[in-house]
């Protein structure tokens, strides 16, 4: 298990809901229906058949990929769209590795994923007979990108890795968690206990936290909140902002935090990425207050005060010293924040015209880096207002964190710190199939969007719809452009030879339009958005400026 995170392992037995004799992949679907899975994604294979056969009958629709790198990736975004674990399923080795990318970005982004993952022969592991997906050990491969993860070589066992799998995820910090199963577990038969799945609940932080928390906020000429990821996978998103409007704080949220706290609320200040822009922001304030964030980069200068609202106690203090330490549930503890700054002083007088010129200055900075500001307007007048986007890495995603309003908590999807390239598509389709009522917008490049181009035929499949939106600049964007302007203006490896769009779309059943002017973009991702079929819609253009 991973240290930290705030999970700790049950001491306690839980209460078995029935005991059957059964095969090991009965007594995994069992567990799975049990835990309320609602899909899997994933790739079959040799080790997991027995498993799948069982899974067949278990009513949980199996969502089958066309790379293992997409089980993860749809897991991750089904997972950050729903609020609930989504659950990817590959071979072993192999399978995992290229699940990997997957399970590292839903690290990255707290996202609770459960990779079921195949095993040699419980009989061959370890022992290095050349056993087809062997890899020497699995574990290890899967142990720094996870919370959690168990190899299950009893039958008996299966409903409790399972179980504590998901009590793992929804316990502190919601991190991807993993258990393997060999084909002799899944295929064999023994005395199994399903069991009551287990949510020990939201951390609460201590009064001594808080109180001290609102001591100093109460004294707070200046303050500023940072809106993390935490306060969206905490559901924390009305207690943030009662606790901003009570303090008339100036608000940056981060990529994760979008949407946490409504773009178009007076006091929004921009988002806290290219600090360079948001300085301004930063250095204003006297007293910080982090929510569910690492609060990276952004440092605390002389004079300034940080109060750091957690509920990974290990994360508090890790890239700036916090002069407050509050580790516990967002959304619990800004309620009592809430509670204890009411009973010092009322709510102050509104800062919206200064927090507002703060906005307009980071903006007209933002504006005048080049082209994508141009296509970030186009992509948002042509998206409604309950429109969910994934972006991936590129160049115009890159603008997108900074620029693009997001109006409600889990309605953007980026890969944090991870930055993996070609997480957008597949992410995409598994944020669809949690929220099919609403539509959904994939941000990506030429160059990512070739890493996972092939899901369309997944997509089509099941009746996955999405928007995508591609940026075809006919290279990997920003590489080229830090070998033309850093490295003497040589172009080695990054340059691309791209498909006919319409044409490689239409293959698969996607509808693909090429729009080359800007100012007919928006008008083409509202029709996009408003039919029900997957469409790509393209954009050529020239390489682009960096945002930084």
């Amino acid at each position: 298990m991973e240290p930290g995170n705030g999970y700790i392992e049950p001491t306690d037995a839980p209460a078995p809901k029935e005991t059957v004799t059964c095969t090991g992949g009965d007594a995994l679907a069992g567990q799975l229906v049990a835990e309320g899975v609602e899909v899997i994604f994933g790739l079959p294979g040799d080790q997991l058949m027995h498993a799948l056969e069982s899974l067949a009958g278990s009513g949980i629709p199996f969502v089958v990929t066309r790379h293992e790198q997409a089980t993860t990736y749809m897991a991750d975004g089904y997972a950050r769209a729903t609020g609930t674990p989504g659950v990817a399923m590959v071979v072993p080795g192999v399978g995992v590795y290229n699940a990997g990318s997957g399970l590292a970005t839903a690290y990255a982004c707290s996202s609770p994923v459960l990779l079921l993952a195949g095993q040699v022969p419980t009989a061959a592991i370890g022992r290095d007979l050349g056993a087809l997906h062997d890899v020497h050990d699995q574990l290890d491969l899967v142990r720094p990108v996870t919370k959690r993860a168990e190899r299950v070589t009893e039958i008996g066992r299966v409903p409790g890795a399972i179980r504590d799998s998901f009590r793992a995820m929804r316990t502190g910090r919601p991190r991807p968690t993993e258990v393997e199963i060999p084909p002799d577990v899944f295929g064999g038969r023994g005395e199994v206990a399903f069991l009551t799945p287990d949510d020990p609940g939201p951390v609460a932080a201590s009064d001594d936290a808080v109180e001290a928390a609102a001591d100093v906020l109460a004294g707070a000429e200046r303050p500023l909140v940072v809106c993390g990821g935490g306060v969206v996978l905490g559901d924390a998103s009305a207690a943030l902002r009662a606790v901003v409007e009570h303090l008339q704080a100036a608000v940056v949220d981060t990529r994760e935090g979008k949407g946490g706290f409504d773009s178009r609320h007076p006091l929004f200040a921009g988002t806290a990425w290219n600090n360079k822009r948001l300085r301004h922001v930063i250095d204003d304030a006297d007293v910080i207050l982090a929510v569910g964030s690492r609060y990276q980069a952004m440092g605390v200068a002389p004079g300034q005060r940080l109060v750091h609202i957690d509920v990974d106690p290990d994360q508090i203090g890790r890239n700036a010293p916090a002069d407050v330490a509050v580790a516990g549930d967002a959304r619990r503890t800004l309620e009592a924040l809430l509670a204890a700054l009411d009973r010092r002083f009322p709510p102050r007088a509104s800062r919206a015209a200064v927090v507002g010129a703060m906005r307009e200055q980071t903006q007209a900075a933002l504006r005048a880096v080049g082209p994508q500001a141009a296509m970030i307007d186009a992509l948002r007048a042509g998206m409604p207002d309950d429109a969910l986007v994934v972006a991936d890495t590129t160049t115009v995603a890159y603008m997108s964190h900074m620029l693009l309003p997001v109006y409600e908590p889990r309605s953007y999807f980026s890969t944090s710190y991870m930055g993996t390239l070609g997480f957008g598509y597949p992410a995409a389709l598994g944020v669809k199939y949690g929220r099919p009522d609403r539509p959904v917008v994939t941000i990506t490049g030429d160059g990512g969007f070739l890493f996972a181009a092939t899901e369309m035929a997944t997509a089509v499949q099941h009746g996955i719809h999405t928007v995508t939106v591609l940026f075809d600049d006919g290279a990997y964007g920003n590489s080229n452009r830090d070998q033309r302007e850093n490295y003497a203006g040589k172009e080695y490896g990054t340059l691309l030879r791209n498909p006919d769009w319409v044409q490689f779309a239409g293959a698969f059943g996607v509808e693909a339009e090429v729009v080359p002017q800007v100012d007919r973009l928006a008008d083409a991702v509202r029709a996009a958005c408003a039919a029900d079929r997957s469409v790509l819609v393209v954009h050529p253009m020239d390489r682009l400026p960096s945002v930084f």
